[in-house]
């Protein structure tokens, strides 16, 4: 066997049975990391599987268009031809007031509603379809416009209430990458500080290693796969506890965006995703080791 490959593997055999001769403590240090990084991680993959519904969503938007009770078929084409001018709108329909009212009665089950009321109270209504590339404040600014033209009383954004999802699902965003980095920095100061500790605990072993020329790679080396060994035991536990919570929070999802007729399916990570964790959380670990390293390792002196 190639001797450096050797090494390598004496190390982060070494490291591992570090980790198992204090088995609580290094229990409570995995649980204490994995559940820090569960949050930011369900946060992810919420974002995520919420953005999939809303993106499809957000491909056929509608706004709608109500006449006035008054308006005459020369009002009605003249909006007409205004909407077709506009460049933001794809595509435009006409119900007329006759139509819609026979679409209500069909709706409750063919009731005659002509013999109930002495005339038609409905509007004509124009079902207008912006561009599926328009931003969201454009489309407010597009329904205003519309509320002005001749002869419309009112234009209503049928997706309105999709605008506070949007508000949400950017705020629960922003919060993940603060949770990130936050958690980030807090994971480099876990390990730096798991790390010094072992070094501290192991000094004079370190000095009779460095007394007898051993190069400070060769000491910093299973220190270094330890916090190595801790991120990836950690992030394991992690990715459980968000398969866990997932599952468990799914009815709940089904249960409050369902009747506004959102079908959001929790996902789970990919496997580059979790490759991704996995590299990611053992660099952080191996930040902390290395600098802890720096700092208390290579300050020992070798006793003559």
């Amino acid at each position: 066997m190639n001797p450096y490959l050797s090494l390598h593997i004496d190390a982060a055999v070494n490291a591992a049975r570090q980790l198992l001769k204090q088995p609580v403590g290094t229990i409570l240090i995995l649980l204490m990391l994995a559940v820090a990084m569960t949050l930011p991680l369900t946060l992810y993959l919420g974002v995520h599987s919420a953005q999939a519904v809303l993106g499809k969503l957000n491909e056929s938007p509608q706004i709608t268009l109500y006449m006035e009770l008054n308006a005459a078929q020369t009002d009605n084409e003249t909006v007409k031809a205004l909407l077709a001018k506009d460049t933001r709108i794809s595509e435009s329909t006409f119900i007329g007031k006759q139509e819609g009212l026979e679409e209500l009665q069909t709706s409750l089950g063919g009731q005659d509603l002509v013999s109930m009321l002495d005339e038609n109270p409905l509007p004509d209504v124009f079902i207008v379809t912006p561009d599926p590339a328009t931003p969201p404040e454009v489309m407010q600014a597009l329904q205003q416009d519309l509320a002005k033209l001749p002869m419309v009383e009112s234009a209503k954004l049928d997706t309105e209430w999709m605008q506070t999802l949007y508000q949400i699902n950017d705020f629960v965003h922003k919060i993940f990458w603060f949770l990130a980095i936050t958690l980030s920095v807090a994971f480099v100061l876990v390990a730096h500080n798991t790390i010094r500790l072992q070094i501290l605990s192991r000094k004079e072993e370190i000095e009779i290693t460095k007394l007898l020329g051993a190069p400070a790679s060769f000491i910093r080396r299973p220190f270094l796969y330890q916090a190595t060994w801790q991120g990836i035991l950690s992030a394991t536990l992690s990715l459980i506890l968000c398969a866990w919570l997932v599952n468990l929070s799914q009815p709940l999802v089904n249960q409050i965006f369902k009747p506004y007729g959102l079908n959001i399916v929790w996902r789970y990570f990919y496997i580059w995703e979790i490759l991704l964790i996995m590299a990611a959380v053992s660099a952080l670990g191996i930040a902390g080791a290395w600098l802890a390293t720096q700092q208390h390792l290579l300050g020992f002196k070798a006793r003559k």
